[in-house]
């Protein structure tokens, strides 16, 4: 079935695999319900080549889960339309994958695997890039998301982004093109409160 090799192909993490409820506190309610709108007409957002922020200040309540959901309903939206590639959507990373993209450069296996993801990354319809700017970011780091974003937001290929940085945060951890592509060229939603994952979910 074409929806399970997709979803293999997207790498989710294990933990996203499976089901996690979210509740959204009093707070949040109206954002919640607004990806929530978004989760719903995601095929048309994503083939509108449009791209969503996911921020909040705190960890740990659903940044992550909720742009999993997004990817999972457009990989549904899209189970019986045949990619050449098999991946009409990606999950990325940005901190791990950049290690591991370093690692590569001694590493000949590792540097074929992430030959593949950067192919993918810029071809497929829609990449979640998880944890934008968790950490410091070195020049190369930049650079290499600069390559990435340019690409895609020049194509409109559609991004999801997710940090713990609000958009005026962002303005001094990425540089001005990055900041653009990230902040500028996405709607915004912030999540104001904390944990909104249910323990057992």
């Amino acid at each position: 079935m074409l929806e399970d090799i997709y979803l293999k192909n997207a790498m989710i993490p294990m933990r996203y695999k499976n089901y996690i409820k979210l509740t959204a506190s009093e707070a949040d309610k109206q954002v919640f319900s607004e990806i929530n709108e978004i989760i719903l007409n995601i095929k048309e957002f994503v083939d509108s080549g449009k791209n969503l922020l996911i921020c909040s200040e705190h960890c740990g309540n659903g940044k992550t889960t909720l742009s999993i959901k997004l990817l999972k309903a457009y990989i549904k939206s899209v189970q019986n339309i045949s990619f050449s590639n098999n991946t009409p959507a990606l999950f990325v990373n940005v901190n791990n994958f950049l290690n591991e993209k370093k690692l590569a450069i001694s590493d000949p296996v590792m540097a074929e695997k992430i030959r593949l993801i950067e192919k993918n990354i810029l071809s497929a319809k829609l990449v979640v890039f998880d944890d934008i700017a968790d950490k410091s970011l070195s020049e190369y780091d930049i650079n290499t998301m600069y390559y990435w974003l340019d690409y895609r937001t020049s194509n409109l290929k559609s991004c999801i982004f997710t940090t713990n940085q609000l958009p005026e945060q962002l303005k001094k951890t990425l540089n001005g093109k990055v900041y653009s592509r990230v902040v500028n060229y996405s709607i915004i939603k912030k999540i104001t409160d904390g944990d909104h994952r249910e323990a057992g979910d």
